[in-house]
């Protein structure tokens, strides 16, 4: 993708991934991702920090421009609140006054999280056709973007932490496990168990889901995988073609390079 817009030249800003649990925000330079930090999502005062860090960073004019993508509302309307009011400047927000980076061929495009569709964008600009993306995050989006760039939807399914803690608080006596270790399958402690249990369930999961795309659709897609609870599985699935960590944060600069590049005529 040509990520120059008119005589700008080289475009350095600041992208922001609004997710259930924690915020990530990134310098986006040309197309790559730098300096990422990493805050919990409801703790406003350090989301505020991390922001002024990240932009500190940036090394040109585009500096003034934040773009978000968000899939809690509450937290978008502070985060906003806060560029307008103490920064000065105006917010970008992703579905909203910036447009959706691909076209969704869904019924009702506003109600899918626009972090799977910046996701996808930045897959599709990752290899160039169509393609499987699995993020791994709270929660496991499957998702596919076909040859023509357009997001057809996905599937949907709790990440590992969300099933830890869903075994711990719904049973009497399983302790809640916070670090998802790969092991042997047979789990020698309740830890190990349930650890095996989720991340071998979840490989599983995750297999049989882009077998069952790729034999509805008649082909076999490349399979691209990020998130943050990608590293901890990608050993074991031996049929992903790529690992991406940061995808979401480079589709969020593909919607603000297409806001500019379409407002620029």
């Amino acid at each position: 993708m040509n990520y120059q817009v008119g005589d700008l030249g080289p475009l350095s800003m600041v992208v922001v991934d609004v997710g259930n649990t924690s915020i990530k925000l990134a310098r986006w330079v040309d197309g790559d991702i730098k300096d990422v930090e990493r805050v919990g999502s409801h703790v406003q005062a350090d989301v505020f920090r991390a922001l002024d860090v990240v932009r500190e960073k940036c090394e040109n004019e585009m500096r003034q421009a934040i773009i978000i993508a968000s899939v809690v509302p509450e937290v978008t309307g502070w985060l906003a609140d806060h560029i307008e009011n103490e920064l000065e400047l105006r917010p970008f927000v992703v579905g909203q006054n910036t447009p959706l980076p691909v076209e969704v061929d869904l019924p009702e495009p506003s109600l899918v999280g626009v972090d799977r569709i910046c996701t996808a964008a930045a897959a599709f600009d990752h290899t160039g056709h169509a393609c499987t993306i699995v993020d791994v995050g709270s929660a496991i989006t499957i998702d596919l973007i076909d040859n023509d760039g357009v997001f057809q939807g996905g599937t949907i399914l709790p990440g590992p932490y969300l099933q830890a803690r869903s075994l711990n608080s719904d049973t009497a006596q399983l302790p809640l496990v916070e670090k998802m270790l790969a092991g042997n399958v047979i789990g020698k402690s309740t830890d190990a168990a349930i650890q095996s249990g989720i991340h071998y369930g979840i490989c599983g999961a995750i297999r049989g889901i882009v077998e069952q795309i790729a034999t509805d659709e008649n082909r076999w897609n490349q399979v691209v995988l990020t998130g943050g609870g990608a590293e901890a599985l990608k050993d074991d699935l031996d049929f992903v073609d790529s690992w991406v960590p940061d995808l979401c944060l480079m589709g969020i600069g593909i919607a603000y390079i297409k806001r500019a590049t379409e407002m620029r005529g």
